[in-house]
């Protein structure tokens, strides 16, 4: 019974994995779907606030933060300090080396320390990294993000500011995505409506921003607004990367629990062949052993 017991301690390791892989996929699941939820919270705050923004689209502004002609250009890599990342990780990396392309010129801020080593692996130059998110807070990070691209572009050094990020367009569809960051031109959207005929809605808005009162200087306004704005998608982008990791670790378990499944049943198969063969030697052992009492017998 050795082989038997063996194969059965085997089956009974795998269905308890089993167990715990699928608690854990159902966590990571859950997590996927608070997350979401969470956002699209946080969505309905832009809506309001790009309302806000609108009051102000008739105004001139040579707010920097809103419009420049600056062609010095910041590409911010957002990636995750997770180990199960790292393919998704090299799907963003490799998306901004195709990015840099475009903007040779361009400085490299990465989030994430796993996502700055593949990014120098393709041969790119980093000039920024921040580690340690989760210890230091999302919000925290993001709040460092905004200030440094913000003093950049204030003073010159560069004119937008682009991030790279995994997006998780739904549970199972997770895709690099690139965003203009700044400056935040979309926030204006009398050129969008001029574009569309002004049948849109930014009309209306139009009308409201020419009755809209002022006791401090527009560009000083613009740059809190976009100040704002900054802070507000950092979060959410960095908050998307969290998103992204809930999908992907249970994308992750979901994979282990069938390979898991599958030796399973190549467990169980092999535990019934098992427990056959060793009935069958058991029956020609005592078969054997009556015809050797029948022959002494005789």
């Amino acid at each position: 019974m050795g082989k038997v017991a063996r194969i059965q301690g085997d089956l009974d390791d795998v269905e308890a994995l089993l167990e715990i892989i699928n608690v854990l996929k159902d966590v990571s699941t859950n997590r996927f779907f608070v997350f979401a939820q969470q956002k699209n919270d946080f969505a309905k705050f832009l809506e309001v606030f790009l309302l806000f923004f609108n009051l102000l689209e008739s105004a001139e502004t040579d707010c920097p933060l809103v419009r420049n002609n600056n062609p010095g250009s910041d590409l911010v890599v957002i990636t995750s300090e997770a180990s199960f990342m790292s393919q998704l990780n090299s799907k963003v990396c490799s998306a901004a080396a195709k990015e840099f392309e475009k903007h040779q010129e361009a400085k490299i801020i990465c989030v994430g320390w796993r996502g700055a080593d593949r990014c120098k692996q393709l041969g790119l130059k980093i000039e920024r990294i921040y580690r340690d998110i989760e210890q230091q807070g999302r919000y925290e990070v993001s709040l460092k993000i905004r200030d440094y691209l913000i003093d950049r572009i204030m003073s010159g050094a560069s004119g937008k500011a682009i991030v790279i990020y995994i997006w998780a367009k739904n549970f199972n569809i997770l895709k690099p995505r690139v965003v203009a960051l700044l400056p935040a031109v979309e926030l204006l959207s009398s050129e969008d409506d001029e574009e569309g005929g002004g049948e849109k809605k930014g009309g209306e808005s139009h009308s409201v921003g020419q009755g809209f009162i002022s006791e401090s200087s527009i560009d000083g306004i613009m740059k809190v607004l976009a100040d704002v704005w900054v802070s507000c998608r950092l979060f959410e982008i960095i908050s998307d990367t969290r998103i992204a990791e809930a999908a992907a670790q249970a994308q992750q378990l979901e994979q282990s629990m069938e390979g898991l499944s599958k030796e399973k049943q190549g467990l169980a198969l092999s535990l019934k062949k098992a427990v056959r063969g060793d009935m069958n030697k058991a029956m020609a052992e005592v078969f054997s052993s009556q015809k050797v009492i029948r022959q002494r017998r005789r």
